[in-house]
């Protein structure tokens, strides 16, 4: 019994047990989010996503996002890309679509946990996105950038870019400062047989596998066999820089 209240003691010192862990971040770093990148012929969504911190003992939901289609509309996105073809991935802020946490927080995840189906043949995907310290070294580190206002800004790279293949293969980038900084490929840790919802794989079809089929048709494109060689490039515009995580 002495222990124990001891123990308790010694936390109210220190300001809460919980807080003990706490990573020291400054103000001006920004909360962390994502975005989603998607080929336009081979969208997917998805239905659930969240950042899991251990040492902090936290989870932070991310908002659901619904307009995929909107969002990977093959003449939308050429309106911002004019080279884009519709099979690669549009990196560019107005092509991808996004979530913010419901609770916003600065403290960077451990985890990233993304629930997505891919709506080109409604298949089922998670995947998870261990966030290394390195990730975290770079997404903390304090930058500069020329906005397009022509100042010179403090910038982070606090932006988790997912670009979503369609066999299930995840892309990872961190974006911010003009900058797309590749990090990993990643694979689905499981392949469920419905969505996060409970939807079947026969729900996406009847929702959406008709709409694939004259968006393909529309841009006189074909979605077998996935040509792989165009799938895996990426687009984005000419001012920004892409490079990788070393």
């Amino acid at each position: 019994m002495k222990k124990i209240i001891s123990t308790g003691v010694l936390c109210l010192l220190l300001a809460g047990c919980s807080m003990m862990n706490r990573e020291r971040v400054p103000d001006e770093v920004p909360d962390w989010t994502v975005a989603y990148a998607m080929p336009s012929f081979y969208p997917v969504r998805v239905t659930k996503a969240y950042g899991i911190n251990t040492q902090e003992d936290w989870t932070s939901i991310l908002h659901t996002h619904s307009q995929f289609m909107t969002v990977s509309d093959f003449n939308r996105i050429k309106g911002f890309l004019p080279d884009y073809n519709g099979y690669g991935l549009p990196l560019a802020f107005a092509t991808m679509g996004g979530d913010s946490q419901i609770q916003p927080t600065n403290h960077l995840p451990d985890k990233v946990v993304l629930y997505w189906t891919s709506l080109f043949d409604a298949k089922f995907y998670i995947t998870e996105l261990d966030v290394t310290q390195k990730m975290k070294a770079l997404m903390y580190k304090q930058q500069n950038h020329v906005e397009a206002d022509g100042i010179n800004r403090t910038c982070y790279q606090t932006t988790f870019d997912f670009g979503f293949l369609p066999n299930g293969q995840v892309k990872v980038w961190l974006e911010g400062c003009g900058k797309y900084t590749y990090v990993t490929e990643l694979s689905p840790t499981s392949t469920p047989e419905t969505d996060y919802n409970g939807n079947s794989s026969t729900a996406y079809k009847h929702d959406y596998e008709d709409e694939l089929n004259i968006r393909a048709k529309k841009a006189n494109a074909t979605l077998r066999p996935i040509p792989w060689d165009k799938v895996n490039k990426i687009y984005t515009s000419k001012k920004y820089i892409v490079d990788q995580l070393h």
